[in-house]
């Protein structure tokens, strides 16, 4: 009962009903009030001249008094005519000297002359209420006129509309089966009318309850699962409470995207703690074991051997160092702050300072490097530095997988989308299983390659992601001992 109570609907509908009889209580009461005046304002103005024909059609004043024997006899043929009317005399001071009514019924000696000055004057809306002799309170239309004697007031004939037996007949009217059909007619059509309002309300409001139901398994599934709402908001509709539940729905949806963003990034965060572990153990390692044996046998050996043991620890050191770069320059395009600073870039010439700078490695294993077409006119746009570090990844990973004599083309093409930029080498090539992880942080091709030339393997995760950033994707092609194709577009400046 309470839980009921405590919906929106049910305070809603409760609302509404408590507003409705409420109102059917006013609009009776008012419709009484406004049926008793309006009938009230027909019969005075039906009447309003009755006193004043009576004062001038019969002899009243005799010998500057009231003829008692007239009056008596204007008295009995008027309530004969009219048994709803009661007839007064009041004198210029409002005291009640002569009455048609039963003496033992008056209660009140005195009439206010107020109202009945108002109504002789004529300046006041109908209808105009004065004191009823038969109660102490209650007040009457009526009718009255002025009796005088040469111009002189002597009092006043007051004519009370609709005396005892006219309430008689009125309470007997209203309960009359026509009034209670009449009442009991309009409850119906009140009640009628709240069952539609509350119908209404109960479509209207169905949106509510099915995204308050949204909202608790919501609630109760939270982030790890993924469920279906109970209702498929309409995104184009323009109502406000649909729109409100498809923003509730987009909500979910991207709460449960970065609870899977964050979940992914602590399991590689995990990983990449693994993994740098593991990586910064090896070099660690020989770079110690390279300073101990320095260190006592420094007065051993000669000094060709000292420099040599210092060589090795200091290379182990810069790959170390190597490594923590990467790690940080991972970690900085992982991050949501990351901003390009974009610009034209004649990508020809990009390539071409980048082979001039690695002409002397290539040479010593005999590789070839090439470019095609060296079109300093095709300008791509681009972060710079960015996209030297993209190409200078690719290039130093077909250097380190080629073999002697081997060979590595860079390829530009022009399209409609922009430029393409094609790096193939003839190296070993990368196994067809291990392509779908080459551009996972940390992954190494199981024919990868050791000793000198092994890589911490985030070389390309980082062209992947700088990539993603200028919004094109790496495609990559290999076959195992016929080379590797790496291939992206970028938009032409």
């Amino acid at each position: 009962m309470f839980k009921f109570i405590n919906s929106f609907y049910s305070k809603l509908a409760l609302a509404i009903i408590i507003s409705f009889v409420l109102m059917g209580f006013l609009l009776l009461a008012l419709a009484q009030l406004l049926t008793n005046t309006y009938q009230q304002e027909v019969e005075q103005k039906l009447h309003l001249n009755l006193a004043s024909h009576i004062v001038h059609d019969k002899e009243l004043i005799k010998e500057g008094e009231i003829n008692q024997t007239v009056l008596k006899q204007a008295f009995h043929s008027m309530m004969i005519l009219g048994p709803s009317f009661e007839f007064y005399i009041l004198d210029a001071n409002g005291l009640v000297t002569t009455y048609s009514a039963d003496p033992d019924k008056i209660k009140r000696k005195y009439v206010d002359l107020k109202p009945v000055s108002t109504l002789l004057k004529g300046k006041q809306m109908l209808p105009v209420l004065g004191d009823d002799p038969r109660s102490v309170t209650a007040k009457k239309i009526f009718s009255v006129s002025e009796i005088k004697h040469e111009e002189k007031l002597i009092g006043y004939l007051y004519i009370i509309i609709g005396g005892e037996i006219y309430d008689d007949v009125v309470e007997l009217l209203q309960k009359s089966h026509i009034l209670n059909l009449s009442f009991w007619g309009f409850i119906t059509v009140l009640f009628f009318s709240l069952l539609i309002v509350l119908l209404l309300f109960a479509l209207l409001t169905q949106p509510l309850r099915r995204l308050s139901i949204d909202m608790q398994q919501f609630k109760q599934q939270g982030f790890a699962q993924s469920q279906q709402p109970s209702y498929d908001w309409n995104p184009t509709a323009k109502d406000e409470v649909n729109r409100l539940g498809v923003t509730f729905q987009e909500l979910a949806t991207t709460l449960q995207q970065q609870y899977q963003k964050v979940k992914n990034t602590d399991q590689l965060r995990r990983e990449l703690i693994s993994y740098v572990s593991h990586d910064l153990r090896t070099p660690l390692a020989s770079l110690k074991g390279y300073l101990e044996t320095w260190q006592i046998k420094q007065d051993e050996i000669d000094r060709g051997e000292s420099q040599q043991l210092i060589e090795t620890a200091i290379n182990n050191a810069d790959e170390i160092s190597r490594l923590i770069e990467q790690l940080f320059e991972l970690a900085h395009l992982d991050g949501d702050d990351v901003t390009l600073k974009l610009e034209s870039v004649s990508i020809a010439e990009l390539i071409q300072d980048l082979c001039n700078k690695r002409e002397l490695e290539a040479r010593k294993k005999s590789i070839q490097l090439s470019i095609e077409p060296k079109d300093p006119s095709l300008h791509v746009l681009a972060d710079i530095e960015k996209l030297e570090r993209v190409l200078t990844n690719l290039l130093d990973n077909a250097l380190r997988h080629c073999r002697t004599n081997d060979a590595i083309k860079f390829t530009l093409t022009d399209t409609e989308h922009g430029i393409e930029v094609r790096i193939q080498d003839s190296g070993i090539g990368i196994p067809e299983e291990d392509l779908p992880h080459i551009f996972e942080a940390h992954y190494r091709a199981s024919n990868s390659m050791k000793g000198s030339g092994r890589n911490s393997g985030l070389g390309l995760a980082i062209t992947h992601r700088i990539l993603e950033l200028h919004e094109s994707p790496l495609f990559v092609e290999s076959q195992l001992g016929l080379g590797t194709s790496f291939r992206f577009a970028l938009n032409k400046a």
